[in-house]
């Protein structure tokens, strides 16, 4: 048996993990390449654009699992953000806000590939099947529920803004808060583990966390906002929680990239059967929930695939069937057996060539 090497409706599968090899190549050169400037010697404040810019760095890879087309459009976001993240928040990037470009000519090529026209090991095309009449499908009662992915998707986008904007109005209120604050110069007292103490000049001493208590050693001088509500922070480490947008404008590209995978199978499948498609004469095993097809002409020419149908109560049947549609990987088919047109739920995954008696003994049968 040879057999079409693809799974799902997203040809070549494994070229995703191409995308977030590179997104991971590109986190590890900025980690490796950019140099390490102590808060001591430069304020470590909030940049939110910043933390936007790697957050869709992280996005693009997920969204592209999802739905292939709106991960390029998260990558050409990114690759715009990132230098303009760099010039407004002087985040000193460098050389390094042209790597999302990178990113986005990867993930352009992934979502251009298409499924191959030839079967592998086999010397005609998938579609190389005889000459056959062409008929618009049987009208459908219904088309497939799309209210699953919907609903997860808006969930996700809805649940992500809600987290965006409460982080953002959140960090905003803190800043505001620091901006009102005293400043009251300290001196470093001593470390203890990722804190340090200091003795404010007024007599108070504190503990303070700092991202790296060594870039203030002990005796030297820093200053510390305080404030009668309980503010107690250096002045070069301000109070930041951008990092938490990370995980969710990562989400809110899953819950983007599954309403448009929705919303762009409902509209092929309304082209689909809007227009005349090839009709032949198949058999099928319907299980309910799946129907497995087989082509038997012409001759030597044995295809057999699977088509994921909306879910029906039944034992399964075996049976002569009419099928609508090219049979090739990544397009859609209709199945009618008997009276009833079976409603597809997304387009055809993989194909297989079989030996030709098998399939003259299913049709015998």
């Amino acid at each position: 048996m040879v057999t079409v090497q693809n799974s799902g409706v997203r040809p070549h599968p494994r070229a995703d993990l191409l995308v977030v090899g590179v997104a991971v190549t590109i986190v590890v050169l900025i980690v490796v390449t950019m140099p390490y400037v102590p808060c001591s010697a430069v304020t470590c404040g909030p940049e939110p654009l910043t933390s936007v810019g790697i957050s869709l760095l992280a996005a693009v890879p997920v969204m592209s699992y999802l739905h292939r087309w709106s991960a390029v459009v998260a990558a050409v976001v990114c690759a715009v953000l990132w230098p303009i993240a760099d010039r407004i928040e002087d985040v000193g990037m460098g050389w390094h806000v042209a790597l999302p470009l990178v990113l986005l000519a990867v993930t352009v090529a992934v979502a251009r590939l298409r499924y191959p026209a030839v079967v592998a090991g086999a010397g005609h095309s998938t579609g190389d099947l005889g000459d056959v009449r062409r008929e618009r499908p049987p009208e459908l009662e219904r088309l497939p529920s799309i209210t699953r992915p919907v609903l997860v998707g808006t969930f996700l986008v809805g649940a992500a803004l809600a987290g965006i904007t409460a982080t953002l109005w959140h960090q905003a209120a803190v800043t505001a808060q620091e901006a009102s604050s005293s400043v009251i110069g300290a001196v470093v007292r001593e470390h203890h583990e990722t804190r340090i103490g200091v003795d404010l000049d007024n007599g108070d001493s504190y503990y303070l966390e700092v991202f790296e208590p060594a870039d203030y050693p002990v005796g030297s001088r820093v200053e510390v906002l305080v404030d009668d509500a309980g503010l107690r922070q250096l002045s070069s480490e301000p109070y930041d929680i951008t990092v938490l947008l990370l995980p969710l404008v990562t989400v809110a590209g899953a819950g983007v990239a599954l309403l448009v995978r929705a919303g762009s199978r409902r509209r092929v499948l309304r082209r689909f059967l809007a227009e005349p498609q090839p009709v032949r004469a198949v058999q099928a095993i319907d299980s309910g929930v799946e129907i497995v097809v087989m082509l038997t002409e012409p001759a030597t020419a044995a295809r057999q695939f699977t088509v994921r149908v909306e879910p029906v109560p039944r034992a399964a049947e075996a049976g002569p069937a009419t099928l609508y549609g090219d049979p090739r990987p990544g397009e859609w088919c209709v199945v009618v057996i008997g009276r009833q047109v079976r409603v597809p739920r997304r387009p055809i995954g993989k194909v297989s060539k079989i030996p030709y008696e098998l399939a003259l003994l299913m049709r015998a049968s």
